[in-house]
């Protein structure tokens, strides 16, 4: 069904966006907005769960993300542009359904619930169905037919329409206590079907909702979940479900009497998550989340595999006039010709970036992060995907991923317990050092020593700090790992923020103090109680001086080593920590911080910050880098944006 999800958020990237959230309320009243536009750069990525077209005029679509807002397409899926403006920061969009003559006005559910927009995406506001917060709404459709008629099932088994494009509602009948999606009759809008995966299968209503039968009763085996329905748009009487692990049923009397077809063809056990029928010639397709899409000719009674696609994971199958399209975890791919070829869309970017790192080349290289590893050599105009090591001694990479500030072709990547190193720019890896059921959250290397790191991270699992000498950060040394623990600092571990670059065994670590280690992270010692860093960074032109991100807000500058601290938050939003801190390599008194939802400047060295540039109101900002070839440009790691620039003062 269109609102599964094929594939989680990295557990790193998942644990920081719902810790993101919490502060996502703070914003400054007394800065000053810089006038440039932060805008979105790619990769054309990001978990499509739902698609939509209008009626009226196919060729204009709609795409749901996981993380991402809505996209819109006006050339039948070609190219796709941002239309999720007001929908909230990184939405995960459920469902998407179309006027049926007007195809600006569309409808999305979300997380957080109905929201309306009547200008094709551009701007969006909230639906307030009757009902109350305990009834949480589980889908909507617009009847294909009748504009401004548009129907929602809430949780706990109401049914709603409104024939008034949602200004007003009536409650009509409700077959179960829970509809998980509601599709039409293309040709009769009087006809509806509800589906729900766990309370009886399929029903029908032939009064608008008023009463509903079981048309599945009997047929839908003991304890299976309904996971996909479609109607066949030439035939409406000719129905289509299927089940977990079932082949799909085919109904040609309206739901009357049912023949499951074979699963010749399809993967084992049969796993359908998604099905269309096309409008021309009723050639039926199953989307699957593993292996991609399937076809067949003759009403579901065998199957063929479809064409490769870009991405094997299929959560929505749409199927228009103009062709077939599928919502994978890398976007929308379109097939012309019934699955046989098919090609991705241009200009999803709205994947989540949970780490960014970029070389001192010219041009530079930007890595990123986001479930998968990326790279661009052209400032973000097109990106490739890099492979990392895969097989059974591998649990996956989690980032973030680090470029060595002294050799731009040493690369660092984090796995759940271990840490990769390419040092051929990401072309070919090999393994570093095991870090137990540890997932490594930060990265820190010597500057002055490309075989030294330091990591530290969150346990996989809870039960591993539990374990006999846990540890949770490491230090690798010319081959030897290390726990990196002292009796000061934590028995567990020691979460190194910054090395000295100046001296390699200078070691800085923050938690509710600063700490300093002058012996390579043997013994630790307190530097200051005064500040609670998150981030530490050395001024490039004077390593004397120390920038400091506070878990309280705000942020320190030291000129002594770190002994003593000038605190400032004038301009930056009270109380919310900062997730990122970066420094002009030219101008060093003009440094950047990011919190969850704005990005500030300062020019006269953290005394003061500006809020800088607009375009950030749908995202959640994860990481910041500045261009070291060309200062005036800066990078965000963005959850819901991908990677976004700012050309600074443009």
């Amino acid at each position: 069904m269109h609102r599964h999800t094929a594939c989680l958020r990295s557990l790193s990237a998942l644990v920081l966006a719902i810790l993101l959230s919490a502060t996502a309320s703070a914003q400054s009243s007394s800065a000053v907005d810089v006038p440039s536009r932060w805008t979105r750069i790619g990769p054309d990525s990001g978990t499509v769960l739902a698609l939509a077209a209008a009626p009226s005029r196919s060729s204009t679509m709609y795409a749901g993300l996981q993380g991402g807002g809505v996209f819109r397409s006006t050339d039948g899926g070609v190219t796709w542009s941002f239309a999720g403006t007001r929908l909230g920061r990184d939405p995960r969009v459920n469902v998407l359904t179309v006027d049926a003559k007007q195809p600006g006005t569309v409808y999305a559910l979300t997380d957080s619930g109905l929201f309306r927009s009547t200008s094709g995406g551009d701007g969006w506001a909230r639906m307030s169905p009757p009902g109350g917060s305990d009834r949480f709404p589980t889908d909507i459709a617009a009847d294909p037919r009748r504009a401004g008629t548009v129907y929602v099932a809430l949780d706990g088994g109401a049914i709603l329409v409104s024939a008034d494009r949602g200004l007003s509602w009536k409650e009509t009948g409700s077959p179960t206590d829970l509809t998980d999606r509601l599709v039409f009759d293309p040709a009769t809008s009087t006809t509806l079907y509800a589906v729900t995966a766990s309370s009886g299968g399929v029903f029908k209503s032939t009064d608008s909702g008023g009463h509903w039968t079981s048309i599945t009763h009997g047929v839908l085996p003991v304890q299976a979940q309904v996971s996909a329905f479609a109607v066949d748009p030439r035939r409406p009487q000719t129905l289509y479900f299927a089940a977990y692990g079932q082949a799909p049923y085919r109904s040609v009397d309206g739901g009357k009497h049912w023949t499951q077809g074979s699963a010749t063809g399809l993967d084992k056990p049969p796993n359908v998550w998604a099905l269309a029928v096309d409008p021309v010639s009723s050639v039926v397709y199953a989307g699957t989340p593993l292996d991609g899409a399937f076809r067949s000719t003759n009403g579901g009674l065998t199957w063929q595999k479809a064409g490769p696609l870009p991405d094997p994971a299929v959560n929505a199958l749409l199927a228009t006039g103009s062709g077939l399209f599928a919502g994978s975890r890398s976007g929308v791919s379109a097939s012309h010709d019934r699955a046989v070829t098919w090609r991705s869309g241009r200009g999803i970017k709205g994947d989540s970036v949970s780490s960014l790192a970029i070389d001192s080349q010219n041009p530079p290289r930007m890595y990123i992060f986001d479930g998968a590893l990326f790279k661009s050599a052209n400032r973000g105009a097109s990106w490739t995907r890099l492979v990392p090591p895969t097989g059974t001694q591998y649990v996956g990479p989690t980032g973030p991923v680090v470029v060595h500030p002294n050799d731009p072709q040493q690369l660092e990547l984090g796995y759940v317990g271990d840490v990769m190193r390419s040092d051929d720019a990401g072309h070919t890896w090999v393994n570093h050092y095991g870090v137990g059921c540890v997932y490594p959250g930060r990265i820190v290397l010597d500057p002055n020593d490309s075989e030294v790191l330091y990591t530290s991270g969150d346990f996989a699992f809870g039960g591993c700090a539990l374990q006999p000498n846990a540890c949770d950060s490491f230090k690798f040394d010319h081959g030897q790992v290390t726990c990196l623990r002292d009796p000061v600092i934590g028995a567990l571990g020691v979460p190194v923020l910054a090395v000295d670059p100046e001296s390699s065994n200078h070691l800085y670590a923050g938690t509710d103090k600063l700490y300093q280690s002058l012996d390579a992270g043997a013994t630790w010692s307190v530097r200051s109680a005064a500040i609670r860093p998150s981030i530490l960074v050395f001024d490039p032109a004077d390593r004397s001086v120390l920038y400091a991100a506070l878990t309280n807000g705000g942020v320190a500058r030291s000129s002594d080593g770190g002994a003593t601290w000038q605190i400032s938050r004038a301009g930056l939003p009270p109380h919310a920590a900062l997730l990122a801190l970066a420094i002009d390599p030219v101008h060093p008194s003009t440094l950047y911080a990011a919190s969850t939802i704005a990005v500030y400047r300062s020019t006269d060295s953290g005394a003061t910050w500006a809020l800088l540039g607009t375009g950030l109101e749908d995202v959640f900002v994860a990481g910041l880098a500045v261009d070291p070839q060309d200062p005036g440009i800066l990078y965000a790691a963005t959850y819901g944006g991908g990677v976004m620039m700012l050309r600074v003062g443009a």
